[in-house]
């Protein structure tokens, strides 16, 4: 356990601009604007605990109900393998809620996460993490190693969880009405799931941020992924439904060999979940 989710030392690694004369400032700072000072809050209330424990007491104190549908699905599958892919619409909530309902159910659980979720300690058991911003080699080495570690996690018998879209969904317009929706999903992660050779359950997460959280991607992504930490502390009385649908088997996945068509018709499933509701 960490004394603090991340240290001022952790964040003069970022830039110089928190390096120098004026760096305790520029930190002190960075970490309002960003939001988090509310991450480090939030990890704070809760780090006497890990794994599951740290996600349902994390998750109760930010008030966040959740419901899970169709769970049933994961029981012939508690001792074999099996990957669970979701939609995004939340950011850090959306992977702490698929450990906590997955992982209780399921022993070596592991979800594939990004470098900054990858911070919280004391969810590592059932972290696997890259880093999907690969500006440099050693990003880029970071985060093949982590891609290894997923398949060589599954070939041991070992379930995995992807959110494939790889980035928070995004704001658009369809059939004339606005919609939070995933990206196009990954062929990094698709390619991933064709060599693991598992079943494959999709998961639609109904909750979302606020609707001026998604706004801001149309003027930068990096100012969404800059104030996604303010989102933690609006989820207090909403709810998260989780609906599990029925198990994509192997042989489906072997006969759509292109990974773009793959992608589509794994998130096409797991956004027909929302109508079944």
């Amino acid at each position: 356990m960490k004394e603090r989710l991340i240290s001022d030392d952790d964040i003069r690694k970022f830039h110089p601009v928190f390096r120098g004369k004026n760096g305790d400032r520029n930190i002190k700072w960075g970490m309002k604007l960003s939001g988090l000072n509310n991450a480090c809050e939030v990890y704070d209330k809760s780090k006497h605990l890990t794994g599951v424990a740290f996600c349902t007491d994390l998750l109760d104190k930010l008030g966040l109900k959740r419901t899970v549908v169709n769970d049933q699905v994961l029981e012939p599958f508690k001792d074999k393998p099996f990957i669970v892919v979701a939609n995004h619409p939340n950011g850090h909530v959306d992977g702490i809620a698929l450990i906590e309902t997955v992982a209780s159910r399921v022993k070596n659980f592991k979800v594939m996460v990004n470098f900054i979720l990858g911070l919280v300690d004391t969810m590592e058991e059932n972290f696997i993490k890259v880093n999907p911003y690969k500006h440099t080699d050693k990003m880029k080495h970071i985060s093949l190693s982590g891609i290894k570690e997923c398949i060589d996690h599954i070939r041991k018998g070992n379930s995995m969880g992807f959110f494939p879209a790889g980035s928070v969904s995004r704001l658009k317009f369809r059939n004339g009405r606005f919609m939070i929706h995933d990206r196009h999903w990954q062929p990094s992660v698709i390619k991933l799931i064709q060599k693991a050779r598992v079943p494959v359950i999709p998961l639609y997460i109904d909750c979302r941020n606020r609707y001026l959280f998604y706004a801001t991607r149309f003027l930068n992504w990096q100012l969404q992924s800059l104030v996604l930490c303010h989102e933690l502390y609006n989820k207090k009385g909403k709810e998260m439904t989780l609906t599990f649908g029925e198990p994509v088997m192997p042989d489906v996945i072997r006969s759509i060999s292109d990974a773009d068509e793959l992608g589509d018709f794994l998130r096409d499933k797991t956004y027909a979940l929302a109508k079944k509701r």
